[in-house]
């Protein structure tokens, strides 16, 4: 999430007394009309009534006009950022993040000349300018920019141009036509005694000649996160690098200080002179200051001094930098980075920003018990060793990542975009923003290692099963006349025709590659067994492509087993490998009452087969438990911790595997039985260690099940009986998952396969295949069609066909080396003979 403001937290016991707020940002937007122009103030501590709260402008010298504008609430905390604009719409628009609170008042419509008052019961706390001077074209007047006070200020009814760091004109719009627009303008007129005089602006410093006494960069950066001094100093050292607003500088090797305290590299906020290029040496004039905790210099002079005669060796960042390495004495350094994983790709086509640590997150509760030590551990981790990589410009949605080539390809399409848990080599200068630490490559300098695979990793045996939520596949409605509507309100997939042929081609690409004998499919519509239902439809666009009626759905006549949600479960299977035993049966599980809110679930399926060859047999037990997402009555009921943790409706989940669990005994099975399916459960979480092994001993807590359900008269009771089933990925593939959530950056598995133990005994191989999980987010079918369709259609294009990015969720297939129970009927008919005639 971008923000243009918000300063370092000034320290309240700094803060003159009964100051409570001080402003910390004055801003002049690029839209028409110089919109939004408007405050950022910072709440020091805790304010029971702001309404005693209030701002003014002093337009154009004109001395104070009052408090125009009083807060309107009740209470804010120490900690919070206000914003006051002119136009809330405008603020929206450009700023592009939604502040808890935001104001808008006349008040706010100022130009980069007029001063600002906050004041408290009537007084004057804070200023920002003189009130009495018209500083006309100063900083910025009617030409958009910003200022921002830096993190020790304190509110103070006398202003001190110290204390605050200017952009100078044009620094918003990206417009570089004005000469001052990467120049810091000084309010000298606004430097007083109190009285409206003030000193003279000392004389400006003559840049010099190139190679001449300069200041080192290093003295200016210092040992420490902010910059040593404003004061305007003359810097000189070699181009590493080149971004939109400016350019970085690192001093010459043989001119380090050779503490390793202090970064050699900084960023030049300007435009580059004509002439500068990398590799070249230049000298700069300019004031240092702290972009958002970035260190730079706003240049005013600068000179191409010519090719540089030394040349930078980059410094080396460790994939588990921390504790090693404080990147911030390397900021503004060249710098690279070897062999990192990808962990977060969310802001990539945004931002054109990677997010890189040592390894991939794991959701936590996926590789530990919730509140054990690992599981602690496993937190701590999610923070851990985290550096980005960054494109050249701030803007959104860029035409390309300007750094991003593969060995295949230089640029970005389906066939080669980047996917979590792949490894990056970079090479860049070093910048902090928006909280992180980046790094700058060029195409040149930056390396990506693939790690897509084009079919399952898995051992054959006799037969597959297979996994996949397909991530609301909806065929449509079809209307009277015969026309294909997507416009009714049970549909959740795609919104048109053309969204559905991508959507099916992908499904379709990726069932024929996962081959499987049998597919639990999850998230199909829920319209029957017809003509014109969705997995009708499915299954026929897969035999199409393989030329032949190779899969057949299971099904019922009793269409009330898929249950009442507009999703359901669906089975497909080869016939000519396995023939399905009896019809397609369903389980109802457990609802919930919400304090009169309906909480339910979608139906397990069940369906016996037996395997044409050996003649041996199995169930599959095929689910979509209640998802995380909305709450279930514990959530909004005093949730404990275990609550928070397994996401929403974890008691909820429990509850459902007790009744999953008691209804597959109750029912004539084979011994070998899979549960299989989205149980919305990470592998460490509660509701799976009811379906497995579990003792409170071990796991170091009672588990609970749910209130106001259909089990134990709705009470919520501990749960103390568990099934036995195995979880196949534990001891067949570990280091696997199925789901990444957008929202978090964790990985984990909510898709599993558990055994019986008969099943267990059978079991050859198993396998997640990550073709949907670490994609590019954009790539989904509805996203990629409207993308295209966007800014940046003409540039690239999401909308090829294969199986990746096909779902949400990844595939899981297991395989099974089944008895032959012909053979086995043989041999006893056989023992028997021998026993009864010769032994």
């Amino acid at each position: 999430m971008k923000k243009l403001f918000l300063a370092a937290p000034i320290l309240a016991a700094s803060v003159t007394a009964n100051a409570s707020m001080v402003l910390t940002g004055v801003f002049d937007g690029p839209l028409p009309g110089g919109l939004p122009k408007g405050f950022e103030i910072y709440v020091t501590e805790d304010i029971p009534d702001i309404t005693i709260y209030g701002l003014g402008s002093a337009n154009n010298g004109g001395g104070s006009d009052g408090q125009e504008f009083t807060f309107s609430g009740t209470s804010v905390d120490a900690g919070t950022y206000l914003y006051v604009t002119s136009n809330i719409d405008g603020f929206a628009q450009f700023f592009e993040f939604e502040p808890e609170f935001i104001f808008q008042a006349g008040a706010a419509n100022i130009n980069g000349d007029d001063a600002i008052e906050l004041f408290r019961n009537g007084e004057v706390i804070d200023l920002f300018g003189d009130i009495n001077v018209d500083g006309t074209g100063e900083p910025w007047e009617y030409l958009d920019g910003w200022a921002y006070r830096v993190s020790d200020s304190v509110a103070s009814s006398v202003f001190n141009l110290t204390e605050w760091t200017f952009s100078g004109r044009n620094a918003l719009d990206g417009e570089s036509t004005n000469a001052t627009a990467a120049t810091a303008v000084p309010l000298a007129t606004f430097v007083t005694d109190g009285s409206g005089g003030g000193d003279p602006t000392p004389p400006p410093l003559d840049i010099g000649a190139c190679f001449s006494d300069a200041t080192l960069i290093s003295a200016v950066q210092g040992d420490g996160f902010n910059v040593t001094t404003s004061d305007d100093v003359i810097v000189e050292g070699i181009v590493t690098g080149f971004r939109d607003n400016g350019y970085f500088l690192q001093e010459e090797p043989s001119d380090s200080d050779n503490n390793s305290a202090t970064s050699e590299g900084i960023f030049i906020f300007a435009t580059p002179a004509e002439g500068i290029e990398v590799g070249d040496v230049a000298r700069v004039l300019g004031a240092p200051s702290d972009f958002f905790g970035d260190s730079q210099i706003s240049a005013s002079q600068q000179i191409d001094c010519g090719i540089a005669s030394e040349f930078i060796t980059p410094v080396v960042i460790p994939v588990q930098f921390d504790d090693v390495l404080d990147i911030e004495t390397v900021e503004g350094m060249v710098a690279t980075i070897n062999d990192a994983t990808i962990f977060s790709l969310d802001n990539f086509t945004r931002f054109g920003e990677i997010f890189l640590s040592d390894s991939v997150k794991f959701n936590p509760s996926d590789v530990a018990v919730p509140l054990s030590a690992e599981f602690e551990a496993a937190q701590e981790n999610l923070s851990a060793n985290i550096i980005y990589l960054e494109d050249d410009n701030g803007q959104t949605f860029p035409d390309e990542i300007s750094y991003y080539a593969t060995p295949e390809f230089d640029g970005l399409d389906y066939s080669n975009a980047p996917r979590v848990g792949e490894t990056v080599s970079a090479t860049g200068p070093v910048r902090f923003a928006f909280g992180e630490y980046r790094i700058n490559p060029t195409k040149e300098t930056f390396f990506i290692e693939s790690n897509r695979t084009d079919a399952p990793d898995v051992i054959d045996g006799d037969v597959s099963i297979a996994s996949f939520n397909v991530l609301n596949y909806f065929n449509g409605e079809v209307l009277e006349n015969g026309e294909v509507t997507f416009d009714f309100a049970a549909n959740r997939g795609a919104e048109s025709a053309e969204e559905l042929a991508l959507q099916e081609a992908r499904i379709v690409d990726a069932l024929i590659t996962l081959d499987a004998d049998v597919v639990g499919l999850i998230e199909v519509e829920n319209d029957g067994f017809g003509e014109d239902s969705a997995i009708r439809q499915l299954v026929n666009a897969v035999n199409a492509k393989l030329g032949s009626r190779v899969y057949r759905f299971a099904r019922s006549n009793d269409t009330s087993i898929t249950g009442t949600d507009a999703i359901s479960n669906a089975v497909i299977y080869k016939h000519r490998k396995v023939i399905a035993r009896g019809g397609l049966r369903g389980i109802a599980l457990p609802t919930q009452d919400n304090n009169g809110r309906f909480v339910g679930q979608r139906n397990t399926l069940v369906q016996s087969f037996r395997h044409r060859a050996t003649g041996d047999r199995f169930a599959v037990a095929v689910n979509h438990f209640k998802s995380k997402g909305s709450t279930c009555f514990e959530d909004d009921n005093n949730p404990t911790e275990l609550d928070s943790i397994q996401g929403s409706c974890g008691a909820f989940r429990v509850s459902t595997s007790v009744a999953l669990g008691n209804a597959l005994e109750a029912m004539n099975l084979p011994e070998k039985v899979l549960i299989i399916g989205d149980l919305n459960t990470y592998s460490q979480e509660d509701a799976l260690a009811i379906l497995t092994d579990y003792t409170p001993e071990e796991r170091g807590y009672t588990i609970t099940s749910a209130v106001n359900t259909e089990l134990d008269g709705g009470l919520s009771v501990p749960v103390t009986d568990t099934f036995g089933y195995i979880p196949v990925k534990d001891t067949f593939d570990p280091e696997g998952f199925s789901f990444y959530f957008f929202g978090d950056d964790q990985i984990g598995s909510l898709d599993h396969v558990l055994a019986s133990p008969a099943a267990f005994d059978a079991v050859v191989d198993l396998d997640h295949w990550n073709i949907n999980s670490v994609e590019l987010f954009q790539l989904t079918y509805d996203q990629a069609l409207r993308f295209n369709n966007g800014a940046q259609g003409d540039l690239i294009d999401f909308t090829a066909v294969g199986p990746y990015r096909s779902s949400d969720h990844d595939p899981v297939v297991v395989t099974l080396e089944l008895e032959n129970k012909r053979k086995a009927k043989f041999k006893r008919k056989l023992r028997k003979f021998f026993k009864r005639y010769f032994w």
